[in-house]
């Protein structure tokens, strides 16, 4: 169980924002940037960061030396900036740390990463800190709560956190992984209602239809029973820590009656006064968000 002293409070951190935040979410990449600036820190992000490949090695289409070698790639990059890393992305939070265990444990693989990345004069990193956005909000919760600009009151929503947040490394999980809380708590404190639902620790459905089992039918069903258990429950608005869930969520079908989705960073960014419009670009999701109907 990770313990909130291991994760920073302040000075330099390298956001690692992920494929589909910078292809299809500009809010997310925009607020995870801007309210970790707002909180005190000093946020870095580049354009020459990789795709962590975690889809793909997950699936079985990529090889565990391809994901190590891409993410020595990003932790060079990270490295020159901070020793702490935070992603906005579960998939890519997980890769960081299946390939940081890898090249740690696996001398050979190590050697052969290192010669690959050698020869493009990278040298890959592996004393730095992966953490997830969500747990450095919960970690400056206090501060999040000292600038808040919007409250949540009278919101109920229901928290989401990804399977490769809370199943890839539980060891790693802020809290107990088969009960993760601290997301619940930060909507509490920011006025809303973090409603308790029976499906909370059930996959969005996203990994059956992107992955090599490529069945979406199942798929379907999963994203309809999760999203049935939280009409239940009585959520507005889903809250999630991964992009990929994210999309999941917003493009279900219209039969499985998908309710409103925000990311992390983006819920952050509005308790704190960013333009819901303007900066976080929220104008985009499929199902209208009660936050733009409350300003």
């Amino acid at each position: 169980m990770k313990r909130v002293e291991e994760i920073p409070k302040e000075g330099p951190l390298y956001v690692h924002l992920g494929c589909l935040s910078r292809a299809m979410y500009p809010g997310i990449e925009y607020s995870s940037l801007k309210t970790l600036e707002m909180l005190g820190f000093k946020p870095f992000s580049s354009y020459e960061e990789v795709c962590c490949t975690g889809l793909l090695y997950l699936s079985g289409f990529t090889s565990l030396e391809s994901l190590a070698a891409f993410a020595g790639w990003n932790t060079s990059l990270a490295s020159a900036h901070s020793k702490h890393i935070a992603s906005a992305c579960d998939t890519c939070y997980s890769a960081y740390l299946e390939a940081l265990r890898a090249v740690r444990e696996d001398s050979q693989l190590r050697v052969k990463v290192e010669k690959l990345l050698g020869a493009r004069g990278v040298k890959p990193v592996r004393d730095v800190q992966v953490h997830h956005i969500a747990e450095i909000y919960s970690r400056d919760k206090d501060r999040i709560i000292e600038r808040q600009q919007r409250s949540l009151e009278g919101l109920k929503v229901a928290v989401h956190h990804g399977c490769h947040y809370a199943k890839s490394f539980p060891e790693k999980v802020l809290g107990k992984p088969e009960n993760v809380r601290f997301l619940k708590e930060l909507v509490g404190l920011l006025g809303g209602e973090a409603v308790e639902y029976a499906e909370e620790n059930l996959c969005c459905g996203s990994c059956l239809s992107v992955s090599g089992y490529c069945d979406r039918e199942t798929s379907l069903r999963v994203t309809e029973a999760k999203l049935s258990s939280m009409r239940e429950a009585g959520a507005e608005l889903i809250l999630v820590t991964c992009p990929g869930c994210l999309t999941t969520f917003n493009e279900a079908p219209e039969e499985l009656k998908p309710l409103p989705v925000l990311h992390v960073s983006e819920l952050v960014g509005y308790v704190l006064g960013l333009d819901p419009i303007g900066e976080l670009a929220l104008e985009d999701r499929k199902v209208r968000l009660p936050l733009l109907v409350k300003g």
